[in-house]
């Protein structure tokens, strides 16, 4: 792989590969051409991509001619529209592979005569094992020094049991927080009594990377994870990171903590409205799609990219419920104090939450009675009600 990151990668990086004669390796490709359209070229390009997925990662270089392994020329690449050839891979890629591949990234690298170089970047993938699923070629492939290879039964096993392993503890992280929010110790700020929304968005990256603290707290991160619900706030540095909350008569009724390792809890506590325990039902679901949004758009900044899983949850709500329509509450009383909503997962961070998020606040509607959330329209569209 290129030492640098993609964005930054120029023509004299290319010509360094040569100059010091790079080898490929198992964090490097080259190609003299794209891939061409037909199943004889499209499968070994994403047999090439799905074995740096389930590794750790590299770049496929197209328009460097190697011999044995060696680069000894770049030629460039012939393409009438390189745009256009950056999205036949791109869709390739998408429709070839399962399950998608969160990190890649394509770029172009123009050699003084015009023509280019392409730099495909496949990031490690914690989703791994990712299957080459185009027709009927359904495989598993691994990378080595001497290139791609078929994972064998027992580096499978292996794969899928990570896969499970990392599932678990991303689960039982939340809960441990549920827990701690429901008896309101080893919390990062004194929080006000009352019915909770608890937003908690957790990176795969976070329990399985080599770094598992990529964020080191400043006080300028402290605009990047602003508190749930709210405009203005405080921050400090604490142990396990950073957070930033509101503050009145000492206490907050919303915060957010950013732990070390990528992982978000954001908390709302609600207020009664004319005296009754309303959760209102366009603020929630807003909220949470406008702070989930800021947070991974931040977590990206850090290199923090897909799987990341998100959950909502809510706490000490017993009695409850649901603000519709102008917050007149219709519906059932929420007759439970827990209420965990199974999560939903980001692949890519270009992802629609509002169409993501859905299962998830249809399920928040079915607690207090409803059949789905009414802030969809009947062809799934996120609506905001009321003309907001």
């Amino acid at each position: 792989m290129i030492p640098k990151a993609l964005e930054d990668i120029s023509f004299r990086d290319i010509e360094a590969l040569l100059d010091s004669r790079v080898p490929e390796g198992k964090t490097m490709e080259y190609k003299r051409e794209l891939p061409h359209e037909g199943d004889s070229k499209k499968i070994p390009f994403l047999a090439e991509v799905s074995a740096f997925a389930n590794t750790i990662g590299g770049d496929m270089v197209f328009g460097i001619e190697e011999k044995e392994g060696v680069p000894v020329s770049i030629k460039g690449i012939e393409a009438a529209d390189m745009d256009a050839e950056n999205l036949r891979l791109s869709s390739a890629v998408l429709n070839g592979i399962e399950p998608r591949i969160p990190q890649i990234s394509i770029k172009g690298v123009k050699r003084p005569d015009g023509l280019q170089i392409l730099i495909l970047r496949v990031g490690k993938s914690w989703a791994a094992p990712h299957r080459v699923s185009y027709k009927d070629h359904s495989k598993f492939y691994g990378r080595n020094s001497a290139g791609k290879y078929p994972l064998d039964v027992n580096e499978l096993r292996a794969a899928f049991t990570l896969s499970e392993i990392l599932g678990e503890r991303i689960r039982s992280f939340r809960e441990s927080r549920v827990t701690a929010l429901l008896v309101g110790q080893e919390l990062p700020a004194l929080i006000a009594e009352g019915g909770k929304l608890a937003l908690h968005i957790v990176p795969l990256s976070a329990f399985s990377g080599p770094d598992r603290n990529p964020i080191a707290p400043t006080s300028n991160h402290a605009t990047l994870f602003p508190p749930l619900g709210t405009g203005g706030w405080n921050h400090r540095i604490n142990l396990d990171g950073l957070v930033t909350y509101d503050r009145v008569n000492e206490e907050s009724r919303t915060y957010a903590q950013v732990f070390r390792s990528g992982a978000v809890e954001a908390v709302a506590v609600l207020k009664e409205i004319e005296g009754r325990k309303l959760l209102p039902c366009e603020w929630y679901e807003k909220e949470v799609v406008k702070t989930a949004r800021r947070y991974l758009a931040s977590l990206k900044i850090f290199g923090i990219n897909g799987p990341i899983y998100l959950f909502v949850s809510l706490i000490d709500m017993r009695g409850f419920r649901l603000g519709v329509d102008s917050f007149f509450d219709q519906g059932e009383a929420l007759d439970r104090a827990l209420v965990l909503i199974p999560e939903v997962t980001v692949e890519v961070q270009s992802e629609d939450l509002p169409t993501l998020l859905r299962p998830v606040f249809d399920t928040v509607w079915n607690a207090f009675g409803y059949e789905r959330s009414f802030n969809y329209d009947e062809a799934g569209n996120w609506k905001h009600r009321r003309g907001q």
